[in-house]
């Protein structure tokens, strides 16, 4: 619940929906470094790697719909997207549990998050290198694609 309302303050203040969305997803590599690194300390290190899961999911949960608004607006396509991005996040979850959990077996817990913090990496960066910004353009889209239909139409 922290990082929703930080998130809706910093959205309410201009803050761009992209930075929020990245930091949710770098908080997947800095829990499994955490959990890496601080592996033999117990159970303390349990909460920080906690704090931030919540973190992360605070920010996804916050900024998904946002995002997706954005993206299409005036399209009415909303739903659609929204269940298949749920759809992915369910079969991501599905298939890391079940990939980690076999390598867990076979190599040990170090080696599953040393995997999944390399695997963590790859939508940091697209995400970081493909993805616009999209706070403030709803709609700028959809009366692109209105004024293209026109052109050809004429």
């Amino acid at each position: 619940s922290i990082a929703t309302i930080a998130g809706d303050r910093l959205t309410e203040k201009g803050f761009g929906r992209k930075p929020l969305f990245l930091f949710g997803l770098i908080t997947l590599p800095l829990r499994c470094a955490l959990i890496i690194y601080w592996k033999d300390a117990g159970d303390a290190f349990l909460l920080s790697t906690q704090v931030f899961d919540g973190l992360g999911g605070g920010f996804f949960g916050l900024i998904h719909p946002y995002l997706v608004a954005d993206i299409t607006f005036g399209t009415g396509r909303f739903n659609l997207v929204m269940g298949l991005t749920a759809s992915c996040f369910g079969l991501g979850a599905t298939l890391s549990n079940y990939i980690g959990q076999t390598v867990v077996e076979k190599l040990g817990h170090v080696a599953s998050l040393s995997g999944s913090l390399v695997l963590s990496f790859i939508p940091v960066i697209l995400f970081a290198c493909f993805m616009p910004e999209t706070m403030g353009k709803r709609g700028n889209i959809a009366n692109k694609a209105t004024e293209e239909k026109g052109r050809n139409y004429m």
